[in-house]
């Protein structure tokens, strides 16, 4: 009887031995009652205010008056934007090459370059932001025929849409569509040509944020 009394109190000891450890590792799991709470850092939202400059490339495409127009041309950007909540807006300016033109067999239309200031406003989801743009805009012409050349300015308006997303906290990629209307001119070739010019961009660029 004593023997069976001693084996019994053993194996009771060593059971409860085998179960602590079990019950320390439960006691860590988040779920357990005696586990003490986990707390997460939390998540800093994407900063998109502050100035930046970028290069952007694009193809464009319009008419002149009757003519086809198309090329492709780059440029540079420069802006700043104001953050609220998710909101974002801000104001841009833009220059560059055009590229676009039409080559016929008497005569050809080329705009060289272009520009344009813009507001922007867009909707920041973290680190994407699809925006609207619009503001005004000047382009260069220059038309030739087989009997004279003229050099004009035009002015205009410019509309878009786009979406830029934060590949770093300083580095941001851009595509964007964009729509120019111009007004006319007289092109002296001799003979008096009024020509106006409407132009599409569908439009890739980079930015730094410094």
């Amino acid at each position: 009887m004593h023997n069976k009394l001693r084996s019994t109190l053993i194996c009771i000891a060593l059971a409860h031995g085998a179960l602590y450890p079990a019950k320390s590792i439960a006691a860590d799991f988040p779920n357990s009652r005696n586990s003490s709470p986990v707390y997460s850092v939390p998540r800093l939202a994407a900063n998109w205010q502050g100035l930046y400059l970028g290069l952007n490339t694009h193809y464009g495409w319009g008419k002149a008056k009757s003519a086809n127009l198309s090329g492709f041309g780059l440029g540079g950007h420069l802006g700043y934007n104001f953050q609220s909540g998710p909101g974002v807006f801000g104001v841009e300016g833009d220059f560059g090459y055009t590229g676009i033109d039409h080559r016929g067999f008497t005569e050809a239309f080329r705009q060289k370059w272009l520009g344009s200031g813009r507001l922007r406003a867009g909707y920041a989801f973290e680190r994407f932001l699809p925006y609207v743009t619009a503001g005004f805009a000047y382009t260069t012409g220059t038309m030739k025929t087989a009997t004279g050349k003229d050099d004009q300015g035009h002015f205009g308006y410019v509309i878009g849409a786009g979406v830029e997303a934060m590949l770093t906290d300083r580095v941001s990629a851009r595509v964007e569509f964009l729509h120019y209307g111009f007004g006319s001119q007289n092109y002296a070739v001799p003979a008096v040509r009024r020509t106006s010019v409407q132009n599409n961009m569908l439009r890739f660029g980079m930015s730094y944020k410094f």
